[in-house]
Parts: structure tokens; C-alpha cells; sequence
């Protein structure tokens, strides 16, 4: 009951939290797919900036897998900040070269198109970058929230239980205590009668040969 009791609560009171988390991560799994596109599309055969960009992606991808899994098992969350934290990293390093040095980083990616879809394809790779890290950092922040409460919760509901197992061990003590007093007090109520009863007769002798009782 008292672990029923736990995990109720603890749904009630990180529901909201957990579902941040899921939409968090969700979206990540979306906004990294869709950033792979305009690498790709600035050149389908990437440079090495390009693929650089694509494992940034690709880390993004399996920190939001990996979150997702920890959401579900409770564990693996070591493993999640080091990939959210990778991930973070090359959010930040790739937007701030799109920002301080777009035209190098436009010239590291070897595209054939004309500036102005370069610029465009850019500046959608930038969003997309900014709104990964972002996303990225609310969710490992609202992760961590959960877990704290999830596991402040879980020993609350430990505590809960090894105090009942104690009152019932108690009580089942003090249960068998009583049963035993009853069972002495019923083997000295049948002592007592049997040597009343057997103080109640008397045995005279006979002169003859033998004796009666009467």
C-alpha cells in the first residue's frame, strides 16, 4: 500500500514535469532532423564542416533517444547529460561560427548554389542550431528537476514503507505476545482444575484388603 501509495504521488507530482520533458525532446528529435536538410542541400556530398555539422545533429538525436529511454527507466541519465552536454557544445560552437564568420563558414561548406539560397539555406541552419541548444538546455535542466523529485519522492515512499513493516511487526509481536499469555493462562486454569479435582478425593483403606474411593 505504502508503495502505491509512493508512486501515485509521485506520477501526480512530476506529470507536468515529465511532460515537458517528453515535448522538450520531442521537439529535438524534430528540429535535429530537420537541420540536417540544409547542409545537405547546400551541398549533397557535405565537406568535412559539413559533416561536422551532421554529427552535431546526430548527437542531438541520440541525447533526445537517450532521454526519452531514461524518462522510461529511470536510468541512463549520466549517460544523457554527456550527450546533451556534446551536443550543447557543438550547438554553440557551430552558431557562433555562423554568426561571427558566416562567409568562412559558407566557404568551409563548399556550396554551388548562388549567395542568396546560401544565405537563406544559413540563416535556417542558425534558427535551427540556436533552437536546438535552447530546447536542449531546458530539457537537461527539466530532466534533472524530474529525477531530483523522483528520487526524493521514491525515499519518501521507502521511508513510508519500512515504518508500516515496523508498526506490523509490532503489532504481530504484541499479537503473539498476547496469544502466548492466553495460552499459559489457559495451562495453569486446566492445572489448577485438575489438581482441585483430584484434591477432592478421598482414598480410604480398607481393613481387609484393599481400598475404595469415595
Amino acid at each position: 500500500m505504502a508503495s502505491a501509495t509512493g508512486s501515485s504521488s509521485l506520477r501526480s507530482s512530476c506529470s507536468l514535469p515529465n511532460l515537458l520533458v517528453w515535448l522538450l525532446n520531442l521537439s529535438l528529435l524534430a528540429l535535429a532532423t530537420a537541420a540536417v536538410g540544409p547542409v545537405f542541400l547546400l551541398r549533397p556530398r557535405p565537406t568535412p564542416f559539413g559533416w561536422a555539422l551532421v554529427s552535431v545533429h546526430a548527437a542531438t538525436l541520440l541525447s533526445a533517444l537517450a532521454a526519452l529511454c531514461a524518462q522510461l527507466t529511470h536510468l541512463c541519465l549520466a549517460g544523457h547529460a554527456a550527450l546533451a552536454l556534446a551536443a550543447m557544445s557543438g550547438h554553440a560552437l557551430a552558431s557562433a561560427a555562423f554568426f561571427l564568420r558566416r562567409d568562412r563558414s559558407l566557404a568551409l561548406l563548399g556550396s554551388a548554389r548562388d549567395r542568396r539560397e546560401q544565405l537563406v539555406l544559413a540563416f535556417l541552419e542558425e534558427v535551427l542550431l540556436l533552437g536546438m541548444f535552447l530546447a536542449q538546455a531546458v530539457a537537461l535542466a527539466a530532466a534533472c528537476v524530474v529525477r531530483r523529485r523522483w528520487a526524493r519522492e521514491y525515499q519518501a515512499a521507502e521511508t513510508e514503507k519500512a515504518a508500516v513493516a515496523r508498526k506490523r511487526g509490532r503489532k504481530m509481536a504484541r499479537v503473539q505476545a498476547e496469544s502466548a499469555a492466553a495460552a499459559e493462562a489457559g495451562v495453569k486454569a486446566v492445572d489448577e482444575k485438575v489438581m482441585r479435582s483430584s484434591s477432592g478425593k478421598k482414598v480410604h483403606w480398607a481393613n481387609n484388603d484393599g481400598f475404595e474411593e469415595c
